[in-house]
């Protein structure tokens, strides 16, 4: 295990951009291996989408970490990214890719780090929007 330099606080004791990163990061090393094991017929379809998608949400959530001006826009669009993963995965899994456990804490996984993400999103005082269906559904009759 490596040393931490004095200067930087531990993960869990940083603020919500650094134990997002971590977290994805996290899921990243273990993902993109098991979805490089998928078969051939869905290596350069489906897995290339989802790995591609795992590593913009990486990027974003670095550049959004040191850039404060696009913070809110490199937020977005990396839940967006997150519910695509999430579509992308139950594709796979009623195809037949990966095994129901994978998926299970893929899924896990996906949730853990968009609610760390919607967090980081308020705390940028960024109101909770709740989607035009939801709020439909939620208006008494």
């Amino acid at each position: 295990m490596t040393s931490q330099p004095a200067d930087r606080p531990r993960p869990r004791d940083a603020g919500p951009e650094l134990l997002a990163l971590a977290r994805w990061e996290a899921f990243c090393e273990w993902f993109l291996p098991h979805t490089a094991r998928w078969p051939r017929s869905c290596r350069f379809t489906l897995v290339r989408r989802l790995q591609d998608h795992a590593l913009d949400v990486a990027e974003w959530l670095v550049v959004a970490r040191y850039e404060p001006a696009q913070r809110a826009e490199l937020l977005r669009r990396a839940n967006l990214h997150l519910e695509r993963m999430r579509h992308l995965l139950r594709l796979a899994r009623s195809l037949g890719h990966g095994s129901s456990r994978a998926a299970e804490r893929a899924h896990g996984e996906i949730d853990e780090v968009g609610r760390m993400l919607f967090g980081w999103r308020r705390s940028l005082g960024e109101p909770h929007r709740v989607p035009a269906d939801r709020r439909a559904a939620e208006l008494p009759r």
